[in-house]
Formats: structure tokens, sequence, C-alpha cells
């Protein structure tokens, strides 16, 4: 210990911290720590470094499920790799791949493992399949919309079909604020599920042309 002045000419003691091998200044006058050992004590009652890894699977915020595995190959860096990646890279490889829902060549630069029943936590290998990304997104569209029906309850039967307000407006051709507005105006069900055909705005859809000479 050394003792030194400051500029207004106090003395004071200036000594390193009290763990062995740190060799750090201490944090203050009244402490035996340097701030780093003082903040582990803080935390966790203890100055040895503690791993603040999570133990086991971490649930990602989109569904899928993250096991720690530093080591592979599809790391890339990172300590953690999607569990249906690794499942399926276990079983099948570097590849190349054949895609199953378009029969294409695929590698891991663009590969996408896909679920067949749709559940993100089901990493069953039997349940994986390799997808190009334009399948995979179309795929998604779909689940979408299924979701989206169940989900309705503003589903509108008219013309002998059933659909939700969005269905309806992607089959018309107009905006989903078009039909709510033939809906709060109190127009006939019929006429608010029908395509525009006038001659202001932007042109109606062919399909909507179609829809209109079948419904009118």
């Amino acid at each position: 210990m050394t003792g030194s002045k400051n500029d207004s000419g106090l003395s004071h003691a200036s000594s390193i911290c009290k763990v062995d091998d740190c060799g750090l200044p201490v944090r203050s006058r009244n402490s035996t720590y340097c701030e780093m050992h003082y903040m582990r004590v803080r935390r966790h009652g203890s100055t040895e470094k503690q791993s603040a890894r999570k133990e086991g699977k971490l649930e990602h915020s989109g569904g899928y499920l993250l096991v720690y595995a530093p080591e592979h190959p599809l790391a890339c860096g990172g300590s953690r790799v999607y569990e249906h990646r690794l499942v399926y890279y276990d079983k099948h490889g570097a590849g190349p791949f054949r895609y199953h829902w378009c029969c294409k060549s695929v590698n891991w630069d663009t590969l996408h493992i896909d679920h067949l029943d749709d559940c993100k936590t089901n990493n069953e290998p039997t349940n994986l399949v390799a997808s190009c990304p334009v399948c995979n997104q179309k795929r998604g569209r779909a689940k979408m919309r299924q979701t989206m029906r169940k989900k309705s309850h503003r589903r509108y039967n008219v013309h002998g079909k059933t659909m939700c307000l969005n269905e309806w407006a992607d089959y018309l051709g107009i905006s989903p604020s078009s039909i709510e507005y033939r809906l709060n105006a109190g127009w006939d069900i019929n006429k608010v599920f029908s395509p525009r055909i006038g001659n202001s705005g932007p042109p109606s859809r062919k399909l909507a042309k179609i829809v209109y000479e079948h419904i009118k």
C-alpha cells in the first residue's frame, strides 16, 4: 500500500483489489474490490464469473426453438442454432437436397426447413422437409389466410360463397375499405359484395368483370 496526496493536499490510500491475481485498483477508498469484482458480488454474491447462458432450449419470438450448439456447422460463429435446422442437418447432412414441394435442387445457402404439420416445436425428423424460399412463402400465405378464417367472426355468405372481408376484397378486385364503406352505408348485401364497374377510379380487374357478369 502506498500513500499519495491529491490537489487539495489530503492524503489517500491507493491499493489493489483483494481478489488474487486481479491487480486492478479498488473502486473507492472504502472498498476492497475493483469495479468488476464489486459488481459481481453485488449481482450474485461471488467474485467468480458466472455464465450468462440460459440452460435448455429457448423459444424464439417467432415460435421456433433454439438449442445451444456453438460447435455445430450451422452455428456460424454464434452459440445457438434453430432446432429444426440442426435436426435436419444431423439427419441429412450438408446436401445438396431436393425441394419437397417443387423438386428443385437446393443447398444450405437458400434452404428453408418446413414443418409438415405447421407445428414449429415439432422437430421430429419425419416432420421436417426441405423447401425453397418461394414455396415456403406460398405456404406461409396459405397458412396466414387459414388462420384469418379461423379467427375472423365476420364471414359473409353471398352469391353462394362464404369468405371473410379480405378474401372478398381479393376476389372482387376492390379494397377492403370499399367493402367497409358499403356495409356502413347500408347497401344491399348483394351490391356490397359486387365488383366496381364504372368510369371513375382505376380500371377493374378482369376477374372482377367476370364475377360481375356472373352475379348481375
